[in-house]
């Protein structure tokens, strides 16, 4: 037994704040025309890491399903610490690019024929958090029509948000090679960085 893993839907916290602020009409003349009419929009994101499992990649229980077939159903390891994390969890490790996050001594292959203790969803990926900024101003142009401005910022902070680790034994396993994708990127490049855009609109 274990944590829904199918579909990422044991997301355990999710936080989503939005602030909406227009700023006042000011009395003086440069800062009712320098301050006035501006929309600033705040959305901040949280929420906790997606469950996952450590997997062998060999049929070690000689069931006959193959793992990296069309339809594959992993076999898991033993744990045999109680801690799995790396003791540098979040630091970069070699061969770079890559972070440290699981202790590859604390899993285990089961004896041949055999299956391994551990449970499905049983680790915790990297959590995700975001920072997105939009602000607007409108300006008249003519009594019934007038012109918008809007920037928007996706990751504002331009921070990187860590995947699950490589989770098959061997190799790079327990290392992060890859990022999650930010708000406004687009999902065939997987892009974590920050993206700016700029829009104007007339309305009329």
């Amino acid at each position: 037994m274990g944590d829904c893993v199918a579909g990422s839907l044991d997301i355990r916290h999710i936080v989503n704040v939005t602030l909406v602020v227009n700023t006042p009409k000011f009395s003086g003349t440069w800062a009712r025309r320098l301050g006035t009419g501006w929309t600033l929009s705040t959305i901040v994101t949280y929420r906790s890491g997606i469950p996952y499992e450590a997997e062998l990649g060999t049929d070690n229980a000689l069931n006959g399903f193959n793992p990296a077939g069309a339809n594959p159903i992993p076999q898991r390891p033993n744990q045999l610490l109680s801690d799995v994390y790396a003791t540098n969890k979040g630091q970069s490790c070699s061969p770079a690019p890559c972070v440290s996050y699981l202790n590859s001594a604390a899993f285990g292959v089961p004896t041949t024929g055999t299956y391994g203790n551990m449970g499905i969803g049983d680790l915790r990926a990297p959590a995700f958090w975001e920072w997105d900024q939009t602000v607007s101003r409108s300006f008249p142009v003519t009594e019934h029509t007038h012109l918008e401005f809007r920037v928007e910022a996706f990751n504002v902070t331009n921070s990187v948000r860590l995947a699950a680790p490589n989770a098959t034994l061997g190799g790079t396993f327990g290392t992060i090679t890859t990022d999650q994708s930010t708000t406004g990127s687009s999902s065939a490049t997987g892009s974590g960085g920050r993206i700016v855009q700029l829009a104007m609109k007339y309305v009329f």
